[in-house]
């Protein structure tokens, strides 16, 4: 069996051990005990070296300290700082072992202290409450927080790996699509019209550089290097727009909507690209798409729609993925397949 001991644990046991063997002459003379002699320096070297093991060990250290403190007062030495030492073991029992086994050793101390206590129950009672149920407590409470910032810190890794891999699925899915629908024109068009499948191939070709170049991007997010770049905003809207309608899908844009801080922005773009592809991707030849994005009651209000055919769906990655952006701004997203197919985000605005 092997155990690394930390330097924070030789550190405190030093001090108890200084402390201890210090502080206890005092403590006899004013007691007028029985003085010390090699065996209460050795009970108290005992009690303070089982703190050696407090992070590793934490019931090696309840069950050295508090048997060097029980034999030691047994004896009759006087009350003193090794008891100190009792309050570091009932803390690291807390701290490091479960809620049962800290409450076990609490009753158990206590009531190895109880046949060398000179004064009334009571006294014992309070004397229990600040150096054994008080560690104690202490200690529960240490655990705790550290458990909340491993849980705290966990979960911003997992949102973090979702944020980007709702990333990677609308950047590249999107330019999938549109390279999907590009080539099928290009293929189509390849013999009789020679120019139109030129500018398939050219939209093709930039759809895929823009494709990795946000695939790039993410990973090198992911990796902790990724470079400044600009951020995506409504700005770039008609751009995408544009893009659709290389593809072969007729989409309107109007924006009124005021300046928005980059998270807002991003959002409202890949809701918008999002609906796009999934119009691209699952309409029949002939549908049309227009996209709203305007204010109202302190509402930035984004709304996609096309002129397909009614029809029965099923909730995918790529409206889930819409909705959670959605949500982390406070914000709602609803779909409507009674004309058409509509989304409609709304999203507060920062005051």
């Amino acid at each position: 069996m092997r155990f690394r001991i930390k330097w924070q644990d030789i550190a405190l046991t030093v001090a108890l051990l200084f402390f201890g063997l210090v502080g206890t002459r005092f403590a006899a003379r004013l007691q007028g005990a029985t003085p010390l002699d090699v065996l209460a320096l050795l009970l108290i070297a005992v009690a303070a070296g089982g703190l050696l093991f407090r992070s590793v060990r934490p019931l090696w250290t309840f069950g050295l300290t508090t048997a060097a403190i029980t034999v030691y007062l047994a004896l009759g030495y006087p009350f003193g700082p090794i008891l100190l030492s009792g309050v570091a073991a009932m803390y690291a029992v807390a701290v490091y072992s479960s809620l049962e086994l800290a409450a076990g050793c609490a009753v158990l101390y206590a009531l190895a202290i109880l046949p060398w206590w000179h004064d009334s129950v009571s006294s014992w009672i309070t004397w229990c409450a600040g150096w054994i149920l008080l560690p104690a407590a202490a200690g529960v409470l240490m655990k705790l927080r550290r458990r909340s910032l491993v849980d705290a810190r966990e979960h911003a890794v997992v949102s973090e790996r979702l944020r980007l891999a709702q990333e990677v699925h609308d950047v590249v899915g999107h330019g999938l699509s549109v390279i999907a629908m590009q080539a099928g024109v290009a293929l189509y068009v390849l013999d009789s019209d020679p120019a139109k499948a030129r500018a398939s191939l050219e939209a093709i070709r930039d759809t895929s550089k823009e494709a990795l170049d946000g695939l790039r991007s993410e990973l090198d997010t992911l990796r902790g290097s990724a470079p400044l770049r600009p951020a995506i905003s409504l700005a770039d809207l008609p751009a995408l727009a544009s893009r659709m309608r290389e593809a072969g899908l007729e989409v309107s844009v109007e924006v009124d909507a005021p300046d928005l801080p980059d998270n807002v922005g991003l959002a409202v773009y890949r809701i918008v690209q999002e609906s796009l592809t999934n119009v691209l991707r699952h309409s029949s030849p002939g549908v049309t798409a227009s996209v709203r994005v305007y204010s109202a009651r302190r509402e930035l209000v984004v709304e996609v729609a096309d002129t397909g055919t009614p029809g029965p769906f099923a909730e995918g990655h790529g409206i889930t993925g819409m909705r959670s952006r959605a949500e982390a701004l406070n914000g709602t997203l609803e779909v409507d397949v009674t004309r058409g197919f509509q989304v409609t985000a709304r999203i507060p605005l920062p005051s």
